[in-house]
C-alpha cells in the first residue's frame, strides 16, 4: 500500500491501545486516520498479554476503565465484530489478611460503580472451587462473569472493525521522527516517507518513551520483564477453573484452551528491569529460578497443580509509570501530540475503554466515560501521583 501523504490522525504503536483508539477514532468519524505499527500488529506488550478480563481494581479509574470494556469482551460480535475470544470462568481475588478492610472498601466502591461483584468467604470459595487451599484467609472478592480473553485475536479483531470504517493501519512501518513546529505536531517522519498530520497519538506501548523523545518530551516509564508459564492442567481439575490473583502467595492463573493453565508471579517483585536500548533485543528464554517459583506459588494454592506438565511460557515487557498507573492525554507544551503510555501491565483488559477515552477526548476535546485529568502527564512534577483510596500495599 502506498504511504499516505496527509492524515488528520495517525495513532503509532499497534498494540490493543492504538488498534481500540484507531477503531474508536474512525467510528466516530475523526477524519482520516492511520495507524502505523513498525512490525505487526500485538507484536510488544499486547501480544505477550495475560489476558486477564476482571474489573478489580482499588481505584475508581481503573475499574471504571475495566468495566467499560467488560462488556466490548462480554459482547464483542454484537458491539464490535468478529471474535476476542472471551471465555468466562468467574474471578477471584485473594489479598492479605491485613488487607480485609480495603478488600471490603474497594467491593464497595466498585459496586457503586455498577460491576458484579461481591464478596466470599473461603467456604463458599471452597464450594466453588474445591481443588483450592483456603485455610490461609477467611473472604475473598468474586467477579462471577469475569474470565479472559485471547489478546491476539481481540487486536486482530479491532483492526478490522476499524478498517470497516476507514482506518488505514500500516503495519512494517517505522515512525522514527515527529516534525514539530510552533510548539504543534505537524508530521511524521517514517521508514517510507512523511506524513504531514497536526495530530499524532503516542500509543508506542513500552516504546513509549522513545516515541516522546522524538518530539522532545522526556518520559519516566521503567520496563521489565514479566514471564508467564504453561502447564498442562491435571484432570482433577476441572477446565475452565477458575481465575484468580492471590497475593497471599503472589502468583495469578488462569485457564488456557487446550486443557491448560497458565500462571506468572503476581506483584513485580521479580519482574527483571530492562533498559531501553534492550526493548528489541530482550531475551525471550524462561528464566528458570521465575519458572520454579511461579509454579512453587501456584501449587500452595492449589496442590493438584504439582502433576501438571509444563508445556510452554513466554517473556513479555511491559511499561511501567512511577505510579503504575496510565499517562493519558495532550503532552504538555506540544499542542496535538496526546499519549496513551505507561499502562504498568493494566492495558489489555482496559483497552477497549481507554481507546474510545483518548478518541473522545481528541475529537471532542473532554471525555465522557471517565474523568481521566489525574492520569494527566504532569501529575508528578506537580507531585500528585495517582493513587486508590484503599490500596493493598
Amino acid at each position: 500500500m502506498e504511504l499516505p501523504v496527509t492524515a488528520d490522525v495517525v495513532v503509532i504503536g499497534g498494540g490493543i491501545i492504538g488498534v481500540s483508539i484507531a477503531y474508536h477514532l474512525s467510528r466516530m468519524r475523526a477524519g482520516r486516520i492511520i495507524l502505523l505499527e513498525r512490525k505487526h500488529l500485538a507484536a510488544g506488550a499486547t501480544g505477550m498479554s495475560s489476558g486477564l478480563v476482571r474489573m478489580h481494581y482499588d481505584n475508581p479509574i481503573e475499574a471504571t476503565f475495566a468495566h467499560r470494556s467488560f462488556d466490548t469482551f462480554r459482547y464483542f460480535d454484537e458491539l464490535v465484530g468478529g471474535e476476542c475470544g472471551f471465555v468466562r470462568t468467574g474471578f477471584v481475588r485473594i489479598v492479605k489478611p491485613h488487607h480485609l478492610e480495603p478488600l471490603k472498601a474497594n467491593v464497595a466502591m466498585m459496586r457503586e460503580i455498577g460491576i458484579e461483584t461481591r464478596l466470599i468467604s473461603s467456604d463458599e470459595l471452597k464450594e466453588m472451587a474445591p481443588y483450592m487451599v483456603v485455610d490461609d484467609f477467611a473472604i475473598a472478592a468474586y467477579e462471577p462473569e469475569s474470565g479472559y480473553a485471547d489478546p491476539h485475536l481481540t487486536t486482530m479483531s479491532l483492526a478490522e472493525a476499524a478498517r470497516r470504517h476507514r482506518a488505514q493501519i500500516l503495519q512494517g512501518v517505522e515512525v522514527r521522527g515527529i516534525d514539530i513546529a510552533g510548539a504543534r505536531v505537524r508530521g511524521v517522519q517514517t521508514s517510507r516517507g512523511f506524513i504531514a498530520t497536526d495530530t499524532v497519538v503516542n500509543a508506542a506501548g513500552p516504546w513509549g518513551a522513545m516515541v516522546a523523545a522524538m518530539a522532545g518530551l522526556e518520559i519516566d516509564l521503567t520496563l521489565a520483564l514479566h514471564q508467564a508459564t504453561i502447564l498442562e492442567t491435571p484432570p482433577e481439575i476441572p477446565t475452565p477453573h477458575l481465575t484468580f490473583i492471590d497475593r497471599i502467595n503472589g502468583v495469578y492463573a488462569r485457564p488456557e484452551t487446550g486443557g491448560l493453565t497458565l500462571t506468572g508471579i503476581s506483584g513485580g517483585e521479580h519482574n527483571k528491569v530492562i533498559k531501553p536500548v534492550e526493548l528489541d533485543h530482550y531475551s525471550e528464554t524462561l528464566m528458570p529460578a521465575i519458572q520454579y517459583q511461579a509454579l512453587e506459588r501456584l501449587c500452595a494454592r492449589i496442590p493438584r497443580m504439582e502433576t501438571g506438565r509444563v508445556r510452554k511460557g513466554h517473556v513479555g515487557v511491559e511499561g511501567y509509570s512511577p505510579d503504575g498507573h496510565a499517562l493519558l492525554g495532550l503532552a504538555p507544551g506540544i499542542e496535538g501530540f496526546y499519549l496513551a503510555i505507561g499502562m504498568s501491565g493494566h492495558g489489555f483488559k482496559e483497552g477497549p475503554a481507554i481507546g474510545q477515552v483518548m478518541a473522545e477526548l481528541i475529537s471532542n476535546g473532554r471525555t465522557d466515560v471517565v474523568d481521566i485529568a489525574p492520569l494527566r502527564v504532569t501529575r508528578f512534577e506537580e507531585g500528585q501521583p495517582y493513587q486508590g483510596a484503599h490500596p493493598y500495599l
